[in-house]
């Protein structure tokens, strides 16, 4: 069987991602790594990862450019907010792990091991000091049927308890 592969969407000198990026490796996946802060996400980029999921599940609340930008106040346009974001990469949460048809957000280490079907998410979720942030979302993105012509798209969002 081919080993799993994802892309891991990261910034530099962030124990949290670098727990989860060890996590997932660790499990067999091959990541295709990006640093956002070295290499930011353009427009377009957003628009093909977020998709039609809200952008509320990908933004960082904690960071000072959401107040500074009233990003709250924005949110009903979202070229707008890609067009912020792809200034300030910081405004993303992250890691950001995609496989083709899956996006996490977070690092839960549950999630990530229920989305790319690995062992070793013990369930419990864990705080920032284990490489695990209590508000991890998991976002399913189901693309278009192959076998059927019609173009169906289903997004679902579970939050972490």
């Amino acid at each position: 069987m081919a080993p799993k592969r994802a892309t891991f969407y990261t910034f530099s000198n962030d124990t949290a991602c670098d727990s989860a990026k060890k996590f997932v490796e660790d499990a067999g996946v091959l990541l295709t790594v990006r640093n956002i802060e070295e290499k930011p996400l353009t427009v377009r980029e957003l628009k093909g990862l977020i998709g039609h999921i809200s952008v509320k599940h990908f933004l960082n609340t904690a960071s000072p450019e959401y107040t500074k930008f009233n990003i709250d106040e924005k949110l009903n346009d979202r070229d707008e907010v890609f067009e912020i974001i792809s200034e300030n990469n910081s405004l993303l949460r992250r890691p950001i792990v995609t496989t083709a048809r899956l996006v996490t957000v977070g690092c839960d280490k549950r999630k990530l091991a229920d989305m790319l079907q690995i062992a070793g998410g013990n369930g419990q979720q864990q705080d920032d000091s284990k490489g695990n942030l209590k508000n991890s979302k998991y976002v399913t993105r189901r693309t278009t049927s192959r076998s059927s012509d019609t173009k169906t798209t289903t997004t679902s969002v579970r939050a972490a308890k």
